[in-house]
């Protein structure tokens, strides 16, 4: 098994303290930059979120309601335009109806709840519950299957297993949320320097 905590102080000396890492400044925005990065690059999801900014569409309940043509103009950034103005929408609609409420969920009804909602993965759901309403949840992307595998963690090949294959560790390792927000973050420094 591996051990999470000794990972976290190795990469965060070789790294320097990451802190809360997503980029955005209030929660839906860190919500839609989740869902606009999918498939993207992070730039990409930056512009349609500068976009969004510029046209006052931000805010759950005005995007909610704006036309469609409107959003799939501004989100055209971050690629895919017959399905991410969908999915912000509908993540819209949902942080409208439900956000302010999400602190009386446990972490797994939030979790299920947003799964339910059109675009949300696994992968985004973790993220949302993470650095949106600060729920624990590790994120199994991408990075932390390269960095994990390099060092001989088992890295089943869905996103599920992955996660199950983990909670070991992970439950060793007695991480509070600021720690997994931060070791989230020093995983993707290190993975982007092994990606090259």
């Amino acid at each position: 098994m591996i051990d999470l905590r000794v990972l976290h102080r190795e990469l965060r000396e070789r790294h320097g303290p990451q802190g809360w890492w997503w980029p955005g400044e209030e929660p839906f925005e860190i919500a839609l930059g989740a869902v606009l990065v999918q498939r993207s690059r992070w730039v990409q999801a930056a512009s349609a979120i500068a976009e969004l900014r510029r046209a006052g569409l931000l805010e759950a309940a005005p995007l909610a309601t704006a036309d469609e043509e409107t959003v799939r103009e501004l989100v055209r950034p971050a690629g895919f335009p017959r399905t991410k103005p969908r999915r912000v929408q509908s993540l819209a609609r949902w942080w409208t109806e439900h956000a302010e409420s999400a602190g009386g969920r446990s972490d797994e009804q939030l979790r299920i709840e947003l799964l339910g909602v059109e675009g949300v993965g696994e992968e985004t759901a973790d993220a949302i519950s993470l650095y949106c309403f600060r729920r624990p949840a590790f994120l199994c992307d991408e990075y932390a299957r390269r960095v994990l595998g390099d060092r001989g963690a088992v890295v089943p090949a869905s996103y599920r297993a992955f996660r199950r294959a983990l909670d070991p560790a992970l439950a060793a390792a007695r991480f509070d949320v600021a720690e997994l927000a931060e070791v989230h973050g020093l995983i993707v420094e290190e993975g982007k320097l092994r990606g090259r």
